[in-house]
């Protein structure tokens, strides 16, 4: 009677159950998420109920530190990247507690957890990485990437409805899709998740490239993704994603194995679309439309070679570095509690950061040398080093390779460093290429190992 109840209440379960691959897939994409601000969890959370925002991001940190622990109990060995990651991940914290002990301000100090707090997930990340395929991997970033750039498109139609000085004027927190500014009818849109968004244009054109089905799907999304970047009306970004999809693709179409029929059709209907689009401003009053669009924005920064903006950010990195007095300021930085004007040659005190915004110098200013090579050596140059050592050469590693440069690129001269989801996708970047560089050594050595006496050892670079 019990087997029989059990049997028959069965079938109505287990339409319940979800899938334990499906539940995998969706809970990592979920938990990555909040790194990436995809859903903006936190700042929308901070609007409705700040104390709950508070608690939330608590939490968070609370579940980066358990990730961290559990997936390092888990794994034999971490690599050097990974490590040099966790102790600049860990600084932020080393600077709290002499603060705390010292008796000094602690102002500002307590933001660099969460900002800092996707470098410690590298274990977790690494952990995942090296039990995941890479159609899992890719299909995961794919689905967060789609979400984000909806969500800046969304943000570019409908203003009113989005935080910022430009939007509805709501404060922002770090994780939301925002209005920042106004650039003549149209609206400047900054979101996270930006680098997520390129990775997704670069998957988009692989796909374009090698897949014989799903052609418009592609097509649709690289367009997408394309937008999701423009909207930004950000020209470091549009410069560096045009150079690098372009590099791309050009290695991809001489490396790949497309059939010349296919490289013919993608040609001729690039050609098509370019002489189409020609023929359609040239013949028809969207010529004249377009004309008077450019002549509209003919003296606007965004749409110029106009460096003043970037003389300024160089300007301002000069004036704060010569407050730096000290050689342990120089070596482990001037702390988390320092606070500098927004504009040092006319300061308000009403107007002050606790950083140095732009480019690596957002690092140096915080943690000194100490800090900027943690950074670069862990971050970015080990993890490409791994990739180019074992000649990874699968799309996904291809893709996130160039993601990973795309980030240093932008990182030269914005803000990147200081931002969860920079960081966040650094290290799935790193985690990623040094987890099959892992892989591709431990099949070498068995293909060493298994080489008869006899017969000659394959070389590391084959």
């Amino acid at each position: 009677m019990v087997a029989a109840s059990g049997a028959s209440g069965a079938p109505g379960r287990s339409d319940m159950i979800i899938p334990r691959d499906q539940l995998d897939y969706w809970g990592y994409a979920a938990l990555f998420s909040l790194y990436l601000g995809s859903f903006s969890l936190f700042g929308t959370l901070d609007r409705l109920a700040p104390g709950a925002a508070t608690s939330a991001l608590l939490l968070w940190l609370g579940l980066t530190w358990l990730g961290g622990a559990l997936a390092l109990l888990h794994l034999r060995s971490l690599p050097l990247a990974g490590t040099l990651l966790i102790l600049l991940g860990l600084m932020p914290y080393g600077y709290f507690a002499w603060l705390y002990l010292s008796g000094a301000p602690m102002v500002g100090a307590f933001s660099y957890f969460y900002k800092f707090a996707s470098l410690l997930c590298f274990p977790a990340v690494y952990l995942w990485c090296l039990r995941r395929p890479d159609a899992r991997i890719e299909g995961t970033l794919l689905v967060l990437a789609t979400v984000v750039a909806l969500r800046a498109l969304l943000a570019f139609a409908v203003p009113g409805l989005h935080p910022g000085r430009g939007g509805n004027g709501h404060e922002i927190m770090w994780d939301d899709v925002n209005i920042y500014e106004w650039i003549g009818p149209l609206p400047r849109v900054f979101y996270p998740g930006t680098a997520l968004v390129f990775f997704g244009l670069v998957v988009s054109a692989e796909r374009i490239m090698t897949r014989g089905t799903g052609m418009r799907l592609e097509v649709a999304r690289a367009l997408l993704f394309t937008a999701a970047l423009g909207v930004t009306l950000t020209r470091g970004f549009l410069i560096a994603a045009v150079a690098l999809i372009g590099l791309y693709v050009g290695l991809r179409w001489l490396t790949s194995h497309v059939t010349l029929a296919r490289r013919t059709r993608l040609l001729l209907g690039l050609t098509l679309l370019g002489l189409g689009g020609m023929v359609g401003v040239a013949a028809t009053p969207a010529g004249l439309t377009l004309s008077q669009v450019a002549e509209q924005y003919r003296g606007q920064e965004r749409f110029s070679l106009d460096t003043r903006n970037m003389d300024w950010r160089a300007e301002q990195v000069a004036l704060a570095f010569s407050l730096v007095q000290t050689p342990e300021q120089r070596w482990l930085g001037v702390g988390t509690n320092v606070t500098i004007p927004e504009d040092i040659k006319a300061p308000n005190p009403w107007e002050t950061t606790g950083e140095l915004h732009y480019s690596y110098h957002s690092v140096q200013w915080t943690f000194g040398y100490a800090g900027l090579t943690l950074l670069i050596v862990g971050g970015l140059i080990l993890p490409l080093l791994g990739a180019l050592r074992w000649r990874l050469r699968t799309p996904l590693a291809l893709a996130l390779g160039f993601t990973l440069v795309f980030i240093a690129i932008i990182g030269s001269y914005t803000i990147v460093f200081t931002n969860s989801d920079w960081n966040f996708m650094m290290v799935v970047c790193g985690a990623f290429l040094l987890a099959r560089a892992r892989q591709a050594a431990a099949e070498f050595r068995w293909f060493r190992q298994s080489t008869p006496s006899g017969l000659p050892a394959l070389e590391s670079h084959d």
